[in-house]
């Protein structure tokens, strides 16, 4: 297990190295401000995790009898800006997930993630038109390649369904000193094919910056050190007829009022510039109210807590930053309930920037009623091109 995990350190080694050799920009003409910029995003997982970390539907053998080992593609990333005036700005993201990977479901091949037009009429009023991300929680918004571990909190998948955190529709947002809003409405993405009678999509999201302004429509897991940044945010998500392909075995095809909302802070603070400390935490409660007569209402909730400490002087190029969460989500149908607690500890490595760096981590989870054998340890590599 230990071999294959950190096998690919030496693959990290080498990556870690490269340079920004494939962005790509065409040069305006004097007096245009046409742009387009290219880029490649590239994340590699290494993870040995225990045997019930496979996800259901998983092809025979089944039941996994022991530990996984995987060495896959986590995220591929192509992206493409065009600034075709200084109003208007044209974003896509094309990618795949998961290539070959046991632990995690793959991504049904390579596919569009963002594809969107924002038009800019000013910092405070903006439209954003195509398919983007859903503005419901803060961590969500944050690119996979910038977060604080290896990966997102559970928690920010108590979303319905399987098209993601990204979803196709429209949006009004924009920022004002360190005041920020988005209100978005959306088709719902995946239920066209499976439900006639669902309604359109509504999210809504209001946040407060002191210090640093985030006027950006994505944020970062942490500015390593470079900003001082404290967010707090409050959102919505709602949907009136929704089936849920993730809900419970028996429930999935069933039509529902889907209502969820949040709370979350996001803290960044450098100190001396030496060392760093970021905080990010957020609180999620779902209600699931099913049209049929008799269903018993599904109710879920839960927070999560997580902390990086960047640490003084450098290693090489680069510097390390210490990571720890703890996580407790709930979920309670009638008197049938059920729970999960989390807890991470990890490592990440800076080689430059987000752009190139390795991260360490280990999840050690405890299910109620019934445990499972799921702990996990991932060893990321990130190189953007």
């Amino acid at each position: 297990m230990r071999r294959k995990l950190f096998g690919g350190v030496r693959l990290a080694i080498l990556l870690l190295a490269g340079g920004n050799i494939a962005v790509a920009s065409t040069a305006p003409e004097a007096g245009e401000k046409r742009k387009i910029e290219i880029e490649l995003r590239l994340m590699f997982w290494a993870v040995a995790a225990g045997a019930d970390d496979l996800p259901s539907g998983t092809p025979a053998p089944t039941p996994q009898v022991e530990d996984v080992q995987d060495l896959f593609l986590r995220r591929g990333r192509l992206i493409l800006k065009a600034q075709a005036s200084p109003r208007l700005e044209i974003y896509a993201q094309l990618g795949q997930d998961n290539v070959g990977s046991k632990v995690l479901r793959d991504d049904a091949g390579f596919r569009i993630k963002d594809l969107y037009v924002n038009y800019k009429r000013a910092d405070a009023l903006q439209l954003m038109v195509g398919q983007f991300k859903v503005p419901f929680l803060r961590q969500n918004l944050e690119s996979g390649f910038n977060q604080l571990l290896v990966d997102r909190a559970a928690l920010t998948a108590l979303r319905p369904a399987l098209e993601g955190s990204r979803d196709q529709g429209g949006m009004i947002w924009g920022s004002r000193g360190g005041f920020q809003y988005r209100v978005a409405a959306f088709d719902g993405s995946d239920q066209e094919d499976s439900n006639s009678a669902s309604s359109l999509r509504g999210s809504a999201r209001v946040s407060w910056n002191w210090f640093t302004p985030e006027t950006g429509p994505g944020y970062t897991g942490t500015s390593i050190g470079e900003k001082r940044i404290l967010q707090v945010g409050a959102q919505a998500d709602a949907q009136n007829h929704r089936l849920d392909s993730k809900d419970d075995a028996g429930f999935t095809g069933l039509s529902r009022a889907y209502r969820a909302w949040a709370a979350d802070l996001f803290y960044d603070q450098p100190f001396a510039g030496t060392w760093a400390l970021t905080f990010e935490g957020a609180w999620l409660e779902r209600r699931d109210d099913y049209d049929g007569p008799g269903v018993e209402t599904r109710e879920i909730g839960g927070y999560y807590a997580q902390a990086g400490l960047l640490l003084p002087g450098h290693l090489g190029p680069g510097r390390l930053q210490v990571v720890a969460r703890f996580e407790d989500l709930d979920s309670g149908r009638g008197t049938v309930a059920s729970g999960v607690r989390s807890r991470a500890a990890g490592l990440t490595y800076f080689g430059k920037g987000h752009g190139r760096k390795i991260q360490l981590d280990y999840t050690e989870r405890r299910e109620r009623p019934a445990d499972l054998d799921n702990d996990a340890i991932r060893l990321s590599l990130i190189t953007v091109f």
